[in-house]
């Protein structure tokens, strides 16, 4: 069991599913609480759960997720902009979602994880190759980094998933 563990922690999959997750229970629980019991119109206690849960996403994804792809070494301010401009896009899909949804006659504590799947899907390549991109990485593969000979980078630890 403890292997099985250490295996699915060095996945970057499985770290990415852990924050969404963790973002996604703070925001089901502060929609709840906004809108459910607080009585907030439905598209602002989305905007400010969805907001929210920035914070948590951002920083698991940051410091754990992508850690090893070089989150933690990248530009802290880049990846922020880049981080709101994606949750500024997802932040429309949702609502769009949301509406949608609801209007159709789904309760929107379930409306919810329904758009954050639709969400996930295009999320982690975008995390992966552009939010939390190294500075350094090659655009390209196969280019060397100036002052570096091709094909002589060195390869990745054996067994950590990318």
């Amino acid at each position: 069991m403890t292997n099985l563990i250490r295996t699915l922690a060095k996945n970057t999959f499985v770290r990415y599913a852990f924050s969404g997750g963790s973002a996604l229970v703070t925001e089901e629980v502060v929609l709840y609480l906004t809108h459910g019991l607080a009585k907030f119109p439905l598209w602002l206690a989305t905007g400010l759960a969805y907001l929210i849960a920035f914070g948590v996403n951002f920083s698991i994804n940051r410091m754990l997720t992508f850690a090893e792809h070089g989150a933690r070494d990248g530009a802290m301010r880049k990846q922020t902009v880049r981080f709101a401009l994606l949750v500024s896009v997802n932040l429309g899909v949702t609502q769009v979602l949301m509406y949608s949804l609801t209007g159709a006659g789904v309760n929107y504590l379930i409306a919810k994880p329904l758009s954050t799947v639709v969400i996930t899907l295009y999320n982690f390549w975008l995390y992966k190759h552009w939010v939390f991109k190294p500075e350094g990485q090659r655009a390209q593969p196969g280019l060397a980094e100036p002052g570096e000979v091709a094909g002589t980078r060195p390869a990745p630890e054996a067994g950590v998933s990318a």
